[in-house]
């Protein structure tokens, strides 16, 4: 093999970086660069997992300096924490998402959680969710604040799915975490098997047991555009 063949076949063996900005960081305005490197930092833990990753390794997969993610987040602690947050306000955006939909029924609504478990952008931010649970359940210090939200945070906007089906508040809030729960086993489940369609019908059955429920398959109503006055002229 020639030497250009070896270099060539050494490069392709590197991991690819994280590009926090093409090609070499170029740190902004603060806020902005902190953002940067925190995306960046995102981009690079779903590819590869936390793992026993150093600062320093980070920094060369994110084009820049160590000293430059100890300036905006302080220890690797610190970063792990920010990490931590940008995956529960993800979560928490989708669980708003559910709550703004106007045009879906409750089943549809529940539904949109297998979507989101077939989208294929998120297996690898599903991969980084379950090890940053199990550093949870760990007690590890940049994640033992997620404890407080995991479930809990999902009981009310689900539990709303169910009580608009016709259920009481408190049988709509056991439904809502049977459903967190069946949501986070067929997570388990696709990342372990990858079986599609087994994984999908067992999704189908559990949903089945609501489909006669009075409100299951109701749409909200729109409110109505207000009504236009018709401007009169005024008195001469």
């Amino acid at each position: 093999m020639k030497g250009g063949d070896k270099r060539s076949t050494s490069a392709q063996r590197r991991p690819r970086r994280a590009q926090a900005q093409g090609a070499g960081f170029m740190p902004g305005p603060r806020a902005e660069t902190k953002q940067r490197l925190l995306a960046g930092t995102m981009h690079y833990l779903r590819e590869h997992g936390v793992g026993d990753v150093t600062l320093r390794q980070l920094a060369e997969q994110l084009g820049t300096s160590h000293r430059l993610l100890i300036y905006h987040f302080g220890t690797k602690e610190d970063l792990l924490m920010a990490v931590v947050a940008e995956i529960e306000r993800e979560q928490q955006d989708w669980l708003l998402s559910l709550r703004e939909e106007q045009d879906r029924s409750p089943l549809e609504l529940l539904d949109l959680g297998w979507e989101r478990l077939r989208d294929p952008q998120q297996e690898s931010a599903f991969r980084l969710f379950v090890e940053i649970y199990g550093h949870a359940l760990q007690g590890r210090a940049h994640a033992t604040g997620l404890l407080d939200t995991l479930v809990v945070a999902w009981l009310e906007p689900i539990g709303d799915i169910f009580r608009r089906m016709g259920l009481r508040p408190a049988e709509a809030r056991i439904h809502a975490r049977l459903f967190v729960a069946m949501m986070r086993g067929v997570m388990l489940d696709l990342l372990t098997t990858g079986d599609v369609e087994e994984v999908k019908a067992a999704w189908d059955h559990h949903l089945s047991q609501y489909d006669k429920l009075p409100g299951a398959h109701r749409r909200r109503e729109r409110d109505p555009p207000p009504s236009r006055k018709r401007r009169t002229a005024a008195p001469a």
